[in-house]
């Protein structure tokens, strides 16, 4: 902060122990807040330094303005910096104090047996006055008040009838947090008896009361948005998303109503996004990525100045990028769902998610582990929902050749993306955005597919990779084997090109089906190289037809094959209509995966 502005905000400081901070205090998690982020490093450095100290312990301050004085009991403040250390001290209490719950209900004999437990059943009530005071008049206040309401029934409630709320998002990590504190404290209670652990619950109790900290405290709401900027700059911890949430909420309305709602509106959107693990790194890349749907790429680090600079000082502008980043979260949310089948009951029947070849393009690209195509993904479904000058067909188009791209430059020959091929989708994702008419927009596409023809790998080479997929679910692969030769993927591949020749239709279950080896695997050898597991033998079937081809040859399977293969190419029409066939030769499966990959690059994954 500079000079001026600390002769501009007043500021009081004062030491406290989290003992004095949760008897004196009442903390309030603002709306512009990041959410609760804690994993394992930060929770083994706070047991090793708080839990366990050998002294009292000082572990930073907080930044805090008061937002409600009450006279005869205990003010609040909300939180600008620190909310993490003192979440964390209270989740620790509340598991300590369920320790103690637990102890009182210990059926261990001894003639001090039952004081034991009533010290235990005391020693609870006392640890749980520092997560819920109470004035007076009985008027009960939650000593840290969030917005997550597992952390309201866990944390601060241990009578409350346990609502089967899922702990997502924030509430995810404050999860992890209870997790980690219930196995430590078990372990350290571990062979104890009961006075024993009640001794050992008090003492990690104190030591985490005795930590100390200063909190700084402002006088205003708005010196804390300002306090909470300058951290940043000073380089706090502080992500992208939680500077663009306090952005939205300080800068879309001065109404505290008002705030509220843009920071709910704010915390479903990042629902949408996040991945199971719940990193805000998810968010930071899709609002990237969604930036760059629409405008000239920049970089992550340079984002949040441009964002500043789009919304400037309007009101209306911070509620207008709100709107941008909820309308491609609900597009966004479906990526990387390798097992996506769209319900478009869920997205509206003139949503682009419900043409089933964007739903397959999609799920394909998560399949290629491939993001760097989320920006022309997310410019494609907006174009065609939002602007009425792009058809069903040229959505089709767009998506098969970022598909089919990448089938080739990514899945087969493991080119990674680069900063050429993030370009070329940025330029098309704006070009697409400020298309006015149809023709331009197809003209667009089209140029687009030119480009990405150019810019695909050696086709004798692509081919002979193609020719050279396998499917060995009982060998030993190394990591590189086993991306290319994942069940999902050999399923994918054999899928499409029933699809393609339309003996079957999109939106297929990948795990609904089995993969058949034609040549029994039974001869081949140890090493993946054997004919055995090639494309060349593979074919698809139902899971329920699998069993009734057994293990045999040929001659065997042929009924079974007739049957219930989906897509028969015409090497494997050719052996099953043949008789006199009884057995399929390696020779047969080499010559049939490279007649495959023929196929496969010059027709069903042709960008062209």
């Amino acid at each position: 902060m500079s000079s001026a502005s600390s002769e501009l905000i007043p500021i009081k400081s004062t030491t406290r122990t989290i003992q004095d901070c949760f008897r004196l205090c009442l903390y309030v998690v603002p709306n512009f807040q990041r959410p609760y982020s804690w994993d394992i490093d930060e929770l083994d450095d706070y047991w090793s330094d708080v839990v366990l100290a050998q002294g009292d312990f000082f572990f930073g301050s907080t930044v805090t303005w008061e937002s409600k004085s009450r006279e005869l009991f205990n003010n609040s403040y909300s939180i600008i910096d620190g909310q993490q250390r003192l979440t964390t001290s209270a989740i620790i209490l509340s598991v300590i104090r369920d320790a103690f719950i637990a102890a009182s209900g210990r059926e261990e004999g001894g003639v001090d047996a039952h004081e034991l437990r009533s010290q235990a059943e005391a020693q609870a009530s006392n640890t749980q006055r520092y997560l819920v005071a109470e004035d007076d008049d009985g008027k009960k206040y939650p000593v840290i008040e969030r917005n997550e309401p597992n952390f309201k029934e866990v944390v601060q409630n241990p009578s409350a009838i346990p609502s089967g709320l899922k702990w997502n998002g924030s509430a995810r990590q404050i999860g992890v947090a209870r997790e980690y504190f219930e196995n430590r404290i078990q372990a350290t209670l571990d062979g104890k008896s009961l006075s024993e652990a009640i001794e050992a619950l008090k003492s990690l109790r104190n030591n985490v009361l005795k930590a100390r900290l200063i909190q700084v405290e402002l006088t205003s709401e708005e010196d804390g948005f300002l306090i909470f900027e300058t951290l940043n700059t000073r380089g706090a911890d502080l992500r992208l998303a939680d500077l663009v949430k306090n952005l939205l909420v300080r800068g879309g309305s001065l109404d505290g109503e008002d705030r509220a709602t843009i920071s709910g509106r704010w915390d479903r959107l990042v629902d949408r996004v996040q991945t199971e693990n719940g990193s805000m790194t998810d968010v930071d890349q899709f609002m990237w990525q969604s930036w760059n749907s629409r405008r000239p790429a920049v970089t992550e680090a340079e984002l949040y100045k441009q964002i500043i600079s789009f919304i400037g000082g309007s009101a209306q502008a911070h509620l207008q990028y709100l709107e941008e980043l909820e309308f491609d979260s609900i597009a966004y949310q479906y990526f990387d769902d390798i097992g996506l089948v769209i319900d478009k009951s869920a997205v509206g029947a003139k949503s682009a998610l419900a043409i089933p070849e964007v739903a397959e393009t999609i799920r394909a690209l998560a399949l290629f582990n491939v993001s760097v195509a989320n920006s022309a993904i997310l410019a494609v479904v907006r174009k065609y929902e939002k602007s009425g000058v792009m058809r069903q067909k040229d959505v089709v188009a767009a998506c098969r050749a970022i598909e089919n791209f990448h089938f080739q430059f990514t899945a087969l020959k493991n080119s990674g993306s680069t900063g050429g091929t993030r370009g070329r989708y940025n330029r098309f994702a704006v070009e697409l955005e400020e298309a006015l008419s149809k023709q331009t927009v197809q003209e667009v596409i089209e140029s687009f597919r030119l480009r990405l023809d150019g810019s695909l790998p050696d086709s004798k080479e692509t081919k002979e990779a193609f020719a050279k997929l396998f499917y060995a679910p009982k060998a030993r692969l190394t990591n590189a084997q086993k991306r290319r030769s994942r069940k999902q993927f050999i399923a994918y591949i054999l899928l499409r090109f029933a699809q393609h020749y339309k003996t079957l239709t999109l939106g297929q279950d990948l795990t609904a089906w089995t993969i058949e080896h034609i040549r029994p695997q039974s001869h081949a050898s140890a090493e993946v190289v054997s004919s055995e597991y090639s494309i060349g033998n593979l074919t698809l079937l139902t899971s329920a037809a699998n069993g009734d081809l057994g293990n045999g040859d040929l001659a065997a399977k042929r009924s079974g094959l007739k049957t219930f293969v989906p897509w028969k190419d015409p090497h494997l029409s050719e052996w099953v209509g043949n008789n006199e066939m009884n057995e399929v030769l390696p020779e047969d499966i080499t010559s049939r995966a490279a007649a495959l990959a023929d196929l496969a690059l010059d027709t069903v994954w042709s960008i062209k």
